[in-house]
């Protein structure tokens, strides 16, 4: 007996998930020029100048330019970012890592204290983004700081926001609350009792991930075609079109999985939408190279071969390009200094 056609459902995979894109986008791009007018300094020619530098994955030629706005010219762009960079590992290349944690605190961190503070600590009273950040790491709120996020159109920290309540108090969300506009669709299966009813997750496309939680089967086959669409693996799509281009889709799949789980994918993206839209970002090189150094952070260095190994039985370029990329974090030997006669 032939098998089913998968035809028809690769058509509706397609037009679901391109639908959720222009979703998705639309919300960021109606938002982002806006809030961007709102953060001070966002169109400085050396803020930009900075964070084009930046994007292009140069530490050593961006993150000192950062300081100096942030430090002299009290610019909030600069201090958004660099807080937001000095928190998030993903977002430092090895060139930043291999400085002694004195400078990298000289570059990321306003004075003070011991260990330096926090950019996004400093300036809540200027920024609302600063102040919803910090509400988050201070548990003060819950909800509301994603709804404000996804109001602002930073919808990766609204995802992030969520995420971050689900595993501080182990509950998810009610019906009426997941069933508000802003709330994110790919978070739907996060319900009060952390079950997902399979006849709501029968409703999503065969590849997609949520099916999971629901105790749905979802083939390696239809997961690639899943990611082949998805907004949400845009990140992982243009670091294999432009590291494995021969085999973009096995790679595609082995980076999701390599990641470990569908909630690391929602977390991939754009620090600051409103000053990088989501799209320029999974474009960028900052945005390939924070694939790889995420995906080295969710493995020990006791596990990291193991990874390697799985992820050769779907694509060998992939692994190989993963395995480069975390070769560059590894320490480098100091040379030994040579004693004179």
């Amino acid at each position: 007996m032939s098998s089913p056609d998968p035809t028809p459902w690769r058509d509706q995979l397609s037009k679901a998930l391109c639908a959720a894109a222009i979703s998705v986008f639309a919300a960021i791009a109606s938002t982002a020029s806006t809030q961007a007018e709102m953060i001070s300094g966002s169109e400085n020619p050396e803020f930009r100048d900075a964070l084009a530098s930046w994007l292009d994955g140069d530490d050593l030629a961006s993150v000192p330019r950062l300081a100096a706005l942030a430090q002299e010219e009290e610019n909030i762009a600069a201090r958004n970012l660099l807080g937001l960079i000095d928190k998030r590992a993903s977002l430092q290349g090895p060139d930043l890592i291999a400085l002694s944690r004195e400078e990298r605190i000289a570059l990321l961190r306003a004075p003070g204290g011991i260990s330096g503070r926090n950019w996004i600590s400093h300036i809540v009273e200027e920024s609302e983004l600063a102040r919803l950040w910090e509400s988050l790491w201070q548990l003060r709120g819950g909800t509301e700081i994603a709804e404000r996020f996804a109001e602002l159109g930073e919808m990766r920290a609204a995802r992030e926001t969520l995420l971050v309540l689900i595993s501080r108090f182990e509950t998810g969300f009610n019906s009426e609350l997941r069933a508000q506009s802003w709330f994110p669709e790919s978070l739907m299966h996060l319900t009060e009792t952390r079950t997902y009813d399979p006849a709501e997750a029968d409703q999503r496309p065969p590849g997609d991930p949520i099916r999971r939680f629901a105790g749905l089967t979802v083939a390696e086959e239809e997961l690639k075609d899943w990611l082949s669409l998805s907004p949400y693996a845009l990140p992982l799509r243009v670091a294999c079109a432009q590291k494995c281009p021969e085999t973009k889709e096995k790679c595609t799949l082995a980076l999701y999985l390599a990641l470990d789980g569908y909630s690391t994918l929602l977390l991939l993206g754009s620090p600051i939408a409103a000053l990088i839209p989501e799209p320029e970002f999974a474009q960028s090189q900052r945005s390939i190279n924070a694939v790889a150094r995420r995906i080295m952070l969710k493995h020990s260095a006791r596990t990291r071969q193991s990874l390697l190994r799985q992820t050769d039985r779907i694509d060998e370029c992939a692994v190989s390009w993963l395995r480069e990329e975390f070769q560059r974090y590894y320490p480098k030997p100091r040379e030994t200094p040579t004693v004179s006669d």
